[in-house]
C-alpha cells in the first residue's frame, strides 16, 4: 500500500465513524467545563475578596491558618521523605571468624 492510499483510506474510515465531528463535540464540552470552572473560580475569588474587605482582622487570621494548613499538607506530601530507607549501624561486635585462634597463637609466640 502506498502512502497516498493511506492518506485517503484514513480519510474514508474517518469520515465512516464521523471522527471530526466526536472531536469538535468532546473539544466543545471541554471547553464549557473550562468555562464554567473559570466561573466559579472568579466568584469564590470575589467573594473571599469582599469578605476580607469587609472584617479585615479575620481576614489575616485566615490568611495565616490557611498558610498553615497549606504548609502542613505540603510537609506531609512531600517533606517526611519516607521512600528512603532507613540505614541501620553494624553492631561493633562483629568479629572475624578465627580471631580468637590467631590471638592465642600470638600470646604463645611472645612468651617463648
Amino acid at each position: 500500500m502506498r502512502l497516498a492510499d493511506v492518506s485517503t483510506r484514513l480519510n474514508e474510515v474517518s469520515e465512516r465513524y464521523h471522527v471530526p465531528e466526536r472531536v469538535s463535540a468532546a473539544s466543545q464540552k471541554v471547553r464549557e467545563g473550562m468555562h464554567a470552572a473559570g466561573d466559579a473560580a472568579y466568584r469564590g475569588a470575589y467573594s473571599a475578596y469582599n469578605l476580607a474587605r469587609a472584617y479585615p482582622k479575620t481576614s489575616i487570621g485566615g490568611a495565616i491558618a490557611a498558610a498553615a494548613i497549606i504548609g502542613g499538607v505540603l510537609y506531609y506530601l512531600f517533606g517526611r521523605g519516607g521512600s528512603q530507607p532507613v540505614q541501620r549501624r553494624r553492631s561493633q561486635t562483629r568479629v572475624r571468624a578465627g580471631g580468637e585462634r590467631r590471638r592465642k597463637h600470638r600470646t604463645t609466640r611472645a612468651a617463648a
